[in-house]
Formats: structure tokens, sequence, C-alpha cells
């Protein structure tokens, strides 16, 4: 399976030097080990005034929720125009010739609903409205802000001090919003062999306690279950214990929303994907989320997701529609090559807008399936070597424009091919 190490490392690097924090030494403990481990990082920067216990059934203190799916209403936060090399609002930006310092009014970012009225007002030549448009279409929407093993040197005081700006810069930006974040501890590419990442622990202790009373949606591990050597006992029962861990900790975060990475309906058995969700406590959190780093039809992914919830006793769940709106290119050669091309697919498309679902998306009946996410933001580049890419960076989980503004020039919001999944939204 495709483990990309999605790091935002230009992002991540400008913050601290914006934001003049610097970072402290690490802490580490041995991966998977549940045990306290001493802070290493400073007071927090700022912190949320939600200082009430949490409610299970409205996770993110929704005003006004009622219903059973906590997406429903939430208030989510949309990114502004912050740092160069960011997303959507940054390209954005950019292409109108303001960049990020000079979107800022005294310091404190603008709202995207106020930079981009900005934007619409101003006189653009035909070629850079197109793209602003185009870009606009993922701008609209939060995105995941991704913090890793990679995130500015990795160590625990490190993404403490990184998750704090995040939740700072969101405070200042949009006070009533919910963070949407997330997480990419797990060391990947040592195929069957077990591989450690010696800072695992003080990483997620020093992340939930950034994110401490803050309301937020956070996405647990990333390629998580996807990319597990599933015939070595050994590698399985190492992530089991490292999602186990992780899972214990930020299900003890009292306005969060957690959903766990749960593979994808082209990659895993529903049965194989159950068991380590079973082992890994994942019942004490909502559920999990597929079809991250892939580009399968989101039919295929209701239909899985179904599947592996009833086998860990009704877990809800959300699919990742970030690039699904034309499906997936499938290798000639799966079996060597893998079932589909996950390295910057051309033709791909936006596909269902993020959003709660009602249980009944395009006539399936999923009373499950919470809604529709963006793991991460459309137009990320996959790996430095991945083709396709209009602009040159050294890491992957990048955002290049040129991407972007195709996934956003074919969005269909189709879950499949079939007419009977077309909708004429987007």
């Amino acid at each position: 399976m495709h483990s990309r190490a999605k790091s935002r490392i230009v992002i991540t690097i400008g913050l601290v030097a914006v934001l003049a924090l610097a970072a402290w030494s690490s802490t580490s403990g041995a991966s998977g080990a549940p045990h306290a481990l001493p802070k290493a990082h400073p007071a927090g920067q700022c912190s949320s005034s939600d200082t009430g216990p949490g409610n299970p059934a409205n996770p993110l203190d929704t005003p006004g929720f009622t219903g059973t799916d906590p997406l429903s209403g939430a208030h989510l936060f949309v990114e502004s125009p912050w740092q160069y090399g960011g997303d959507a609002a940054d390209a954005i930006a950019n292409e109108v010739g303001l960049g990020y310092l000079s979107a800022e009014e005294s310091g404190t970012p603008i709202p995207w609903a106020r930079f981009e009225a900005r934007v619409n007002k101003m006189h653009l030549s035909r070629a850079v409205s197109y793209r602003v448009h185009e870009l606009e279409k993922i701008g609209n929407y939060p995105q995941a802000h991704q913090f890793s093993l990679y995130t500015a040197g990795g160590s625990g005081s490190a993404i403490f001090t990184q998750v704090q700006n995040y939740l700072c810069r969101m405070q200042r930006t949009d006070p009533g919003a919910a963070a949407e974040m997330t997480t990419y501890f797990v060391k990947h590419g040592g195929g069957c062999n077990p591989e450690d990442n010696p800072n695992f622990d003080a990483e997620v202790n020093a992340f939930k306690d950034a994110v401490g009373n803050f309301p937020a949606l956070i996405f647990v591990e990333e390629d998580a279950i996807d990319t597990i050597c599933w015939r070595s006992p050994a590698a399985v029962s190492e992530r089991e214990a490292q999602l186990k861990y992780e899972i214990d900790q930020l299900s003890q975060l009292p306005h969060a929303l957690l959903y766990v990475e749960g593979g994808t309906s082209d990659a895993n058995s529903p049965a194989e994907a159950a068991r380590v969700l079973n082992a890994s406590d994942a019942y004490k959190i909502r559920g999990f989320f597929t079809n991250d780093t892939h580009f399968n039809w989101a039919y295929k992914e209701i239909k899985y997701g179904n599947k592996v919830s009833a086998l860990t006793h009704g877990l809800h769940f959300v699919v990742d529609t970030r690039g699904d709106g034309n499906g997936p290119l499938l290798n000639p050669h799966p079996v060597t090559q893998g079932i589909e091309q996950l390295c910057n697919p051309p033709g791909r498309g936006l596909g269902p807008e993020p959003g709660a679902s009602d249980g009944q998306s395009y006539g399936m009946y999923s009373p499950h399936l919470d809604g529709f996410v963006w793991v991460t933001t459309p137009g990320e580049s996959a790996a430095p070597t991945c083709p396709g890419r209009s602009t040159h960076y050294a890491a992957s989980g990048i955002f290049d424009g040129g991407i972007a503004i195709g996934y956003a020039s074919r969005a269909n919001n189709r879950i499949g091919a079939s007419p009977r999944f077309n909708s004429d939204r987007w």
C-alpha cells in the first residue's frame, strides 16, 4: 500500500519562524507501551474556554445540535492565507499578488470568508480568475492540518509547539470553530519488518496535551491499517499496540471527535481491518475513516465501511472523497503494481463535497456513515518522485496548485460511475 510521509515541513518550520517560538528537546518512550511521560514542552500559548465536561453525543459542542451525527452542523476551521507553501488559500493569495503577509491585518489572520470576498472584488485577468475560481472550490472547505513524526523534527516538544501554533491561529481567526487535524506518528516503510518510532509516545502525548480542551475533529493515523504487512504477525501486533496507545490517549480529550484509519476496500479485507480496530480499543472513539491516499469510488467504500462496522460492534465511519470523483486509475498489473495508481494519478477530480450524511447517500442505506471528509487537502502531492507536479519540493504532502486546479476542474460529486450515482452539485 502507499505510505506517504505527509509532512508539511515548509509550513511547520515557517510557523516557528513567524511566531518566534523555539523547539525544546525531545522526550521519547517505548512505542506502544502505555506509561506516563514527563512533559518537556512549555506552557501552552493559548487555551480553549470550553472547560466543561465532554458530551459524547455532541463531542464538538456544536451549538443547537440535535440528532445523532456529530458532524451535523459542525463549524470546522476553514484556513485563510498564512504561510507560503500551504493550501488553497495561500495559492489564491499568491495568484492575486497578495502573498501571505499582505493577507494579514495587524498581525491577525483574516477569516476565510472576508479574504474570499476581498479577492472576488478584485479585477483579475481571465486566466487568474479561472485559477482562483477553481481553487476556491477547495478553499471553501475545511482541510485537516497534519502533524507527524516529521513535523519540525518530530520531537514531542516540537509537536506540542506546532499544534499550539495552529490552534492559536484558529482561535485568533475564528474563535467559534473546531479544529480539524490528522496524526501521522507511525513510522512506515519497513515492509514486513516492525519499524519503531522511538518518539512515538512523546509525540502522541504532546499532541494530546496541546489540544487540551479545544474542540477538534481528529483523524488518527493516516495509512495506519492500509500499510500493514498482513503476512507478518509481528508487524500486525506492533501496529495494533501503537494504535491502542494513541487511541487510549486521545480518547481522553473532552471535546474531540475521533476517527482512526480503517483501510480501503481495494486494499484490505473487512475482517482484517476489523481485527486491528477491535484490538486497538477503537470502541473508545466514534469510528474509522476510509479511502485516505486512495481514489476508490465512494460507493465501494460505503459498502466496505458497512461490513467493517458490522464486525466492530457498530463503529461509525467517514469516507475521504478529496479525489475520487472519477474513481481510481487502475494499474495494468495489479499484483506487482497495486490495484490502483496512487502516485498523483492524472485525470482525478473532487468527489462528494465534505459534510454530514443522513444515512441515505445517493440511495445507499448506511446508518453508520457519518459523512464525507477530506483527510488531506486535494492537491497535495503524493511524493517528490510522482509525476504531474507543477512545483518542486523535497517532501511529500506539499500542496501543488496545478494538481489542485486539475482536481477542482473535474469536480463532479459522483460516488460511482453509474448514472444513478450522479449529482448536479459543485
